[in-house]
Parts: structure tokens; C-alpha cells; sequence
């Protein structure tokens, strides 16, 4: 479904090593703990700002939650949106973690145990954001190989300093997925977030467009607009011998 991040600082070098969770230890000399979420409530308010500007974050809110691009809506009906999506994967078998006393937070879905896709009532959104991408993980995927998706993951933009926060998210997740054989999954919906995945060791597989003839490069509304462009990206410790069709 909606998978997309915002941070400022995830590509800056710094001292901060790996979180732990469940078990997993941390190597560092400074440990930066990742722990589930004790308060949807926090975690949600994280990714409030997080997103507070990410045009393409609204108009994916907007198609999912089925509300017209060209009806106004508040930030706080955005933040509920956002509420509703952290509380749904918290509720139902998804991993909601936060790190650095709620710097970061990510919502996770496991192998095994994806929620369903929330389907908007655009057959062309619906067939690039849904069909298409399925299509081309599954192609590169190998068969009876699990994965781990990356739903959200947002930096507070208001603690500049606070480093290695989602440094520590993804490579405990890129460590649980090299422990259990699995690929780790999600969707960057702007360059920045290409960058940053590609710095934690991600591939792009799929280049897609979506918001086009609706919106320009800002989500303004525009018939004659080029939309945003968004990239599906994996990761898997062997990709150049285990993933196909590359």
C-alpha cells in the first residue's frame, strides 16, 4: 500500500549503530534502542511531522482514504489519516517501532502477514500502485521466498541533532530479513527517498509515474500535469544471484 519515508539526516555519518528488538543486540559504542511503539499515539504524532510537507504523502492519503483531489483537506484530517493507517498495522499483526525515544518511527508488515491493500476507486491508480508493482516484485522475488515491507518510516524534523535513528531501523530490519533468507520490500515515492534506501543498500526494480494528467510535481492540481515519480524498491543480502529478471 503506502510506503514512503521522510528524513533529513539518515545519510549523514554517524556514530549510532543498530537498535535492538526482541533479542537482537547492538554493536556500537553508542546504542540507539528500537523498541515497539507503547504509544500509537506518539508514533503517530512522529509521522504528523514527518509528512507535514510531502505533497505526494497527501495525495497518496487522498486516494487511499477515497476523497476527491480537488476537496480541500486540513492537516488534521491528513494526521487522522496517518493515525488511522499507524493504528491499523498496530492493531492487526504489523510491527510499529520507534527509536531514539520516538525520533523515528516504522511501520512494518512481516512475512507471512501482509494486511490487505486499500484499493482507491481509481482503476489506473489501482492498476499502478497495486497491480503493476505486484507483478514486478513477484517477478524478482523468488518463489516461496517471504519478505518484510516497509509501510512508513518518518524522521521528526524538529530534532535536526538526533542522529542514526533510522539508520538503526533499517538495519535491524536488513538483519532480521538476512537471518531468515527473506527480501525486504517498499516503495519510495520521491528522489530523496530513492537516495536514502540506495544508501542502505537497496535496488530499484520498477520506475513508475502515478498522479499523472492530475496533479503537477508539487500536487497541485493540473490535467496536463507529469504527477510524482515513485520506485519500487528490494533488498536481499545475495540479490545479484537470488533475486530474477533483473
Amino acid at each position: 500500500m503506502l510506503n514512503t519515508i521522510s528524513v533529513t539526516a539518515a545519510t549523514q555519518n554517524c556514530h549510532e549503530a543498530n537498535g535492538c528488538i526482541e533479542g537482537v543486540k547492538s554493536h556500537s559504542r553508542t546504542v540507539v534502542p528500537l523498541n515497539k511503539v507503547s504509544s500509537v499515539e506518539r508514533a503517530s504524532e512522529t509521522l504528523f511531522r514527518a509528512f507535514a510537507k510531502s505533497t505526494a504523502n497527501d495525495y497518496l492519503l487522498k486516494k487511499f482514504s477515497r476523497i476527491p483531489l480537488n476537496e480541500n483537506v486540513s492537516r488534521t484530517r491528513f494526521n487522522a489519516m496517518i493515525y488511522y493507517y499507524t493504528s491499523w498495522f498496530h492493531d492487526l499483526g504489523g510491527e510499529v517501532v520507534e527509536a531514539n525515544d520516538y525520533d523515528a518511527v516504522g511501520i512494518w508488515s512481516l512475512p507471512g502477514r501482509h494486511l490487505p491493500a486499500t484499493l482507491s476507486e481509481d482503476p489506473k491508480f489501482n492498476k499502478t500502485f497495486f497491480e503493476d508493482l505486484d507483478k514486478r516484485k513477484y517477478e524478482v522475488i523468488p518463489p516461496g521466498m517471504g519478505y518484510y515491507y516497509l509501510f512508513m518510516v518518518g524522521k521528526d524534523p524538529s530534532q535536526p541533532k538526533v542522529r542514526g535513528s533510522v539508520k538503526t531501523m533499517l538495519n535491524h530490519y536488513k538483519e532480521r530479513a538476512d537471518k531468515d533468507n527473506c527480501a525486504i520490500v517498499l516503495e519510495a515515492i520521491s528522489e530523496h527517498a530513492r537516495s536514502v534506501y540506495e544508501y542502505f543498500g537497496f535496488k530499484v526494480y520498477l520506475t513508475f509515474k502515478y498522479g499523472e494528467s492530475e496533479v503537477n510535481t508539487q500536487g497541485v492540481l493540473d490535467l496536463n500535469g507529469e504527477g510524482f515519480t515513485g520506485y519500487l524498491m528490494l533488498y536481499h543480502k545475495d540479490a545479484q544471484n537470488v533475486f530474477r529478471n533483473c
